[in-house]
C-alpha cells in the first residue's frame, strides 16, 4: 500500500509538473509552484525531488521512454508488412502528433542547449540509440544489411524539425513528398 500511494505520489507530481512546464517553460516553474499545484506540501515535494532537476530528469527520461518505444513500434509494424513510405507516414505522425508530449520535447531541448548539462548528456546518449534504432527499422524494412546510417542521421533531426513546425502551426502538407522522397533514399544506401 504505501508503495503504490508513492508511486501515486510520484506520477501526481510528475504530470502537474509537466503542465506546468508546458504552460510556463521550465525556467518559470518552481517546486513550490508544483507542490501547489499538485495540492501537497513542498516537504513531501522535496521528499520525492529535492532538486528541479531531479524532477527534470524524470521528466525527461520518461519522454525519452515514451519516444523510444514509438521507434520500438516503429521497427515492429515494419514486420507488418505496411509499404516503406506509409510506414514513414505512420512514424512521423506518431511522433509529431502527440502535442503535450512536442511542448516538453521542445523545452527539455532548450533546457539542455541553455545551461543544462546532465540534460543535455542524456540527449547526446538518446539521440545515438535512437539513431541506431532507425537504423535497425531501415534495414528490417529493405531486409538487408546495408549501412543506412546516413539515412538514419537525417530522419531523426527532421523528425525533430517536423515536431517544431507543428508546434508552430506550420502546415504539414509537405509530408507525404518528405516520405516519398526518403523511399527513394533508402534504395541508395550509404
Amino acid at each position: 500500500m504505501a508503495r503504490t500511494k508513492r508511486s501515486g505520489y510520484r506520477e501526481k507530481i510528475i504530470q502537474t509538473a509537466s503542465r506546468l512546464i508546458i504552460d510556463k517553460g521550465i525556467a518559470d516553474t518552481s517546486l513550490a509552484d508544483i507542490a501547489r499545484e499538485t495540492g501537497i506540501s513542498k516537504g513531501t515535494l522535496y521528499y520525492y525531488y529535492p532538486s528541479k532537476g531531479e524532477l527534470i530528469f524524470d521528466i525527461s527520461e520518461r519522454h525519452m521512454r515514451h519516444i523510444t518505444e514509438k521507434i520500438f513500434a516503429w521497427i515492429e509494424e515494419s514486420r507488418q508488412g505496411l509499404q516503406p513510405e506509409e510506414l514513414l507516414k505512420v512514424v512521423f505522425r506518431t511522433i509529431i502528433s502527440s502535442e503535450t508530449r512536442g511542448h516538453i520535447h521542445v523545452y527539455l531541448i532548450q533546457d539542455a542547449l541553455t545551461g543544462n548539462p546532465s540534460l543535455k548528456q542524456r540527449f547526446v546518449q538518446e539521440y545515438g540509440h535512437w539513431t541506431h534504432l532507425i537504423e535497425e527499422g531501415l534495414r528490417k524494412i529493405n531486409d538487408n544489411q546495408e549501412d543506412y546510417s546516413s539515412l538514419a542521421r537525417i530522419i531523426l533531426p527532421l523528425i525533430d524539425g517536423l515536431l517544431v513546425q507543428h508546434l508552430l502551426g506550420v502546415r504539414g502538407d509537405s509530408l507525404d513528398a518528405i516520405t516519398r522522397y526518403l523511399t527513394a533514399a533508402r534504395l541508395q544506401p550509404q
